[in-house]
């Protein structure tokens, strides 16, 4: 995906390598540019591999694209993967013992705010994160608490 206002674009494989792939380019780019504290990278690295995870995961997605734009206050990163659109609510509960489910629960109550996209025959699914430079982790909105056992 060609776009001149994006500081990063990039092309993953759909493969289990592309979350750290994902995390290193946003780690350099932030070497680079300052962009926002070491807290909010770990913050933004988390995401982005729930993101990618999921693309990889649940679609059949050769590729996966990675675009990471900013302005003063809000840094935006945003996952592409071939797919049909999906509701983002969660359709199951995460499991305790199991494998999964927690993934967008992660991005609602870590994210400033989140989404889904259908744009250039590709499902975006994006966050954005404030970006003064302050080395305090996100403060958590919203809950994520376990699902009820029984």
């Amino acid at each position: 995906m060609a776009d001149d206002a994006a500081l990063l674009s990039l092309e993953l494989p759909g493969r289990a390598e592309a979350p750290a792939a994902a995390r290193r380019a946003l780690a350099a780019l932030n070497g680079d540019l300052h962009l926002i504290s070491e807290a909010r990278l770990q913050d933004a690295q988390l995401l982005v591999t729930e993101l990618i995870a999921n693309a990889v995961r649940h679609t059949a997605s050769a590729t996966v694209d990675l675009r990471v734009t900013a302005d003063p206050e809000i840094l935006r990163i945003e996952v592409g993967q071939a797919g049909q659109p999906f509701d983002p609510l969660p359709n199951r509960e995460p499991s305790l013992t199991g494998d999964g489910g927690w993934g967008l629960r992660i991005v609602d109550v870590v994210a400033a705010r989140w989404g889904v996209q259908d744009r250039a025959e590709r499902v975006w699914v994006w966050f954005e994160l404030e970006r003064p430079q302050s080395e305090s982790p996100v403060a958590l909105r919203g809950e994520a608490p376990p699902p009820p056992e029984g």
